[in-house]
């Protein structure tokens, strides 16, 4: 079938004297013109018309070749290496492409074009004629002094070997013969996980390793294509793959950042710089590199590689793919600010991760040939979600056993996560087991993305974090948070006897825009430097709804640690409270009239008392009833046991401290006490409020402490409640 259109074609232009040259040159020159227009269907008649006039036009031949080629989408695949392609049409390319090497043998861009066109097949005794093609195509190519020519003959003998190498690589010192093609029960054996495992380093270092003759043969040829032609793009991603997958990233530094000297508007030189500074830990130069890249890429190639979907939930996929435009580019933005690790650091590391997972990918797991890009694959999607494995053990088949020569790919995460792949010898072709495209599914459901494989995550560690608000003008109110930083994980194996915390307190609305930022840089003593500290802000904040964070950094060490959430202000109005705030110590400030929360020095707990301390209680009311000159309420306390010990003894409380008049009261109660005083105060909008609360000798455990006040005058009540844990 491949050929009995050429046939008919053939058969017809025997018919027809050759000669008349200008007009079959015409007939060309038309079906270049129509080529440019898009209409493929005139082309090939104009062609057709050409071979009529001279059926030993080579040209004509070659062009009709190529236009078949392209629109019987040779390249296109669904499933496993199934064909999609119009047989009619692939028959016309196939002959038409060997018509024009037959009349022009010695025409390396024909025999390479013909080579090429091989590759797509599905059948291996057909791809396996292309080597001679580019071997014969080489040779031409030199004695013409086409340099185009040499460079894509060797890049194809390159990625011939590749092939090869990819089928050699990652075999271990032992392994295991698969006995049937579903047998997973090496997957148990741990001498065949652990032993490998623990020899990785001796493997690394050894002077010899798996497929490393074809890797080697392969980068031969693709540096011989570049050295040939610097501007064979296709040849240059070959030699970036290379570096790439041995991991030869000081190499693949040196020679993406040689390429953007020499061309700076190169998108895939920019990435591979990106790629290679974050492999070795210099984010600060990736950043800005994957932003030159993505500057130079098309539209369609940023589509490909920032699609979000990628790393969501299936079903969230779909969400965002519903989105219209400006709604998904600002859920994308929401997506990175939540996912930057600090964002006190320059750069989202995250970010640059997922960057560099789907860059690699693409690189390292695409089939041009069948038109497969790599992120798109089983191996792209699971590196992209969950980052470089560990471990990739290659198991050969048993030749004498099993009907199919797949070789089985392991990619071993951890004892629980493993993933296998079937890949078809010299296709380039990988696919899930099927059994793990069932593990793949139910993974992504629960973890779409995992980014401890960086390293990043662990260097992350938590803040406590205690929150008060109060009221301001209309349109804002005033926010004080407290906290807790790790300073032992912060500054844990710094070797020095000062170093400097960095601190920030910062919030964005849902539109990704900042709405605050609080920062603060303080030398500290790390001899004398406790387990933790507290820190404090205070900021006034406009109305709205905002994810905010409080972050640590330790810039020596790069240790950071972080509390995020979303804070909620709304402008209320009429009768209420405040938050109540727990604190060690709040006493006004000197010198000034206490009218305000603000009007107090503050010394902050972060919800855990020491059993025998007391703690203090701040809080606000605003528009109470007057009666008279007066505002008349009633404030009630209430400590109640919701967790803990039995049989430790009651709870008490006892007011030490504050407001005078209710100075000296005190309960006692099994597990819980409640304290209630009257208050009458000048009328004024807004009555400030503070005491001390002895817990006496509480038992351990967790308590809710609830504040309730109740207007006298217009007998309405308002409660706010706040957690505690006294401990030993």
């Amino acid at each position: 079938m491949r050929g009995s259109l050429g046939v008919v074609v053939i058969a017809g232009a025997v018919l027809v004297a050759p000669g008349r040259g200008s007009a079959q040159t015409s007939f060309v020159t038309h079906a270049d013109t129509l080529a440019g227009h898009g209409d493929s269907i005139a082309v090939l008649q104009a062609l057709d018309r050409a071979i009529r006039i001279n059926q030993y036009n080579a040209a004509a031949w070659h062009q009709r070749g190529l236009v078949a080629w392209r629109m019987a989408g040779a390249e296109k695949r669904t499933g496993f290496m199934k064909r999609m392609a119009n047989d009619s049409l692939l028959a016309i390319a196939d002959s038409s492409l060997n018509m024009a090497v037959s009349y022009a043998p010695d025409d390396p861009r024909y025999l390479i074009d013909l080579a090429q066109f091989e590759l797509t097949s599905n059948s291996s005794m057909v791809r396996a004629r292309s080597h001679g093609l580019f071997e014969h195509a080489l040779d031409m190519a030199q004695k013409q002094h086409d340099n185009a020519a040499m460079a894509a003959a060797a890049d194809g003998l390159g990625m011939e070997q590749w092939r090869r190498y990819e089928t050699q690589a990652n075999r271990n010192v032992y392994s295991t013969i698969i006995k049937s093609f579903k047998d997973r029960s090496f997957l148990a054996d741990p001498r065949s996980i652990g032993y490998y495992v623990s020899t990785m380093d001796l493997r690394a270092a050894a002077q010899e390793w798996s497929g490393q003759r074809e890797y080697l043969k392969a980068f031969e040829y693709f540096t011989q294509a570049v050295q040939s032609d610097a501007a064979n793009a296709t040849a240059r991603r070959h030699v970036f793959m290379a570096l790439a997958e041995r991991k030869r990233w000081v190499e693949l530094q040196h020679e993406a950042r040689r390429r953007v000297v020499a061309a700076p508007h190169d998108a895939w030189s920019w990435a591979m710089v990106g790629l290679s500074s974050h492999r070795l830990g210099d984010d600060r130069a990736a950043a800005p590199a994957f932003d030159s890249a993505f500057v130079y890429f098309t539209p369609a190639e940023r589509e490909q590689y920032d699609r979000l979907a990628r790393i969501f939930t299936p079903r969230d996929a779909r969400e965002d793919d519903r989105l219209p435009a400006e709604q998904r580019s600002l859920a994308t933005r929401l997506y990175w600010l939540m996912a930057d690790p600090l964002w006190l650091t320059p750069d989202n590391e995250h970010r640059i991760e997922y960057l560099s997972r789907v860059l690699y990918a693409e690189l390292c797991f695409g089939v041009p040939e069948f038109g497969i890009d790599g992120a798109d694959t089983d191996r792209g999607e699971i590196y992209v979600r969950y980052g470089p494995p560990p471990v990739i053990i290659s198991f050969p088949p048993d030749q004498l056993r099993q009907q199919t020569q797949r070789i089985r790919e392991l990619w071993w995460y951890s004892a629980d996560e493993a993933f296998l792949f079937e890949l078809l010898p010299g296709y380039g072709v990988a696919t899930l087991d099927p059994y793990d495209v069932g593990v793949l599914h139910r993974l992504r459901d629960t973890v779409p993305v995992v980014w401890h494989t960086v390293g990043g995550e662990d260097a992350v560690d938590s803040i406590g974090l205690r929150m008060a608000l109060f009221r301001g003008p209309p349109d804002s109110s005033d926010v004080f948070i407290a906290a807790q930083l790790p300073m032992a994980e912060l500054t844990r194996g710094i070797d020095l006897a000062t170093g400097s915390l960095e601190m920030n307190f910062e919030a964005y609305d849902w539109s990704a825009s900042r709405v605050f930022q609080r920062t603060s840089r303080e030398v500290i003593d790390f001899a004398r430097q406790a387990a933790s500290e507290i820190r404090t802000w205070r900021t006034r904040v406009p109305n709205g709804t905002y994810m905010y964070r409080v972050e640590a950094l330790e810039p020596d060490a790069m240790r950071g640690a972080r509390a995020a959430s979303r804070l909620d202000i709304g402008s209320a109005r009429g009768f209420g409270m405040s938050d109540v705030l727990i604190a060690d110590r709040v006493t006004p400030k000197s010198g000034s009239e206490a009218t305000r929360w603000s009007d107090f020095s503050i010394m902050p707990n972060m919800g855990r008392v020491q059993r025998g301390h007391s703690i203090a209680l701040l809080w606000e009311t605003y528009a109470l009833g007057a009666q008279g000159a007066s505002n008349q309420y009633r404030v009630a306390i209430r400590l109640r046991r919701t967790s803990g010990p039995t049989g430790l003894g009651a709870v008490m409380a006892k007011i030490v401290g504050g407001v005078k008049s209710a100075v000296g009261i005190s309960s006692r109660g099994r597990d819980e006490v409640s304290l209630s005083y009257p208050r009458e105060t000048p009328a004024q909008p807004v009555d400030v409020d503070y005491l001390t609360l002895d817990l006496g000798t509480a038992p351990p455990g967790r308590y809710t402490l609830s504040v309730e006040v109740t207007d006298l005058v217009n007998h309405v009540r308002t409660e706010r409640q706040s957690a505690i844990t006294i401990v030993e």
